[in-house]
């Protein structure tokens, strides 16, 4: 006599499905994520007896045959082949999902950084150099006739236009 793979259907009737899984075929986490799929389908309980485990499906569907019963069993049974194989390949590739993650997390970080980022005796670049007058303030720029000359800048190179002041040229000359 040959053991059966698959779980044993107890009964199917009157909306309610009870199944028997072999223990050592099917790993328990499997059995809840296959579980978990079918909450949409049906209500679901979990029980132990002995080496196996009961599976009680109540249908959401208040009208379900036998015959949509018994199809809803093998949906069920090749939903725990789907997770026991994802189960399986998980486990054998943990290190390279682990290496994975801690890389991608080290990169996020910053400690990943490169060598060429890392040097800060290489600052070529000071705050206080200001070669176009940019850093100038307005008012010493074009400060009225005083003792001091005013730093030539990208503003004070050209006369006042449209945009500046409205046009108006408040000495009393043309703005043109």
């Amino acid at each position: 006599m040959t053991e059966q793979s698959g779980p044993d259907i107890l009964s199917a009737s009157d909306g309610k499905l009870v199944l028997k899984l072999n223990q050592g075929l099917y790993p328990l986490d499997a059995i809840y994520g296959a579980a978990y799929v079918f909450i949409d389908r049906a209500y679901i309980m979990l029980g132990r007896d002995d080496d196996a485990t009961i599976i009680e499906m109540h249908s959401k569907d208040s009208g379900a045959s036998e015959e949509a019963l018994r199809a809803l069993a093998g949906d069920f049974a090749n939903e725990l082949l789907s997770e026991t194989l994802r189960q399986r390949i998980t486990s054998s590739n943990q290190s390279i999902l682990e290496t994975i993650v801690s890389r991608a997390l080290a990169g996020a970080s910053g400690s990943a950084m490169p060598s060429a980022f890392d040097d800060d005796d290489d600052d070529d670049l000071d705050f206080l150099d200001d070669p176009l007058g940019i850093a100038v303030p307005w008012e010493e720029r074009f400060k009225k006739s005083g003792s001091e000359p005013t730093k030539k800048g990208p503003d004070a190179e050209r006369a006042a236009g449209p945009g500046d002041a409205g046009g108006h040229d408040a000495t009393g000359g043309d703005s043109a």
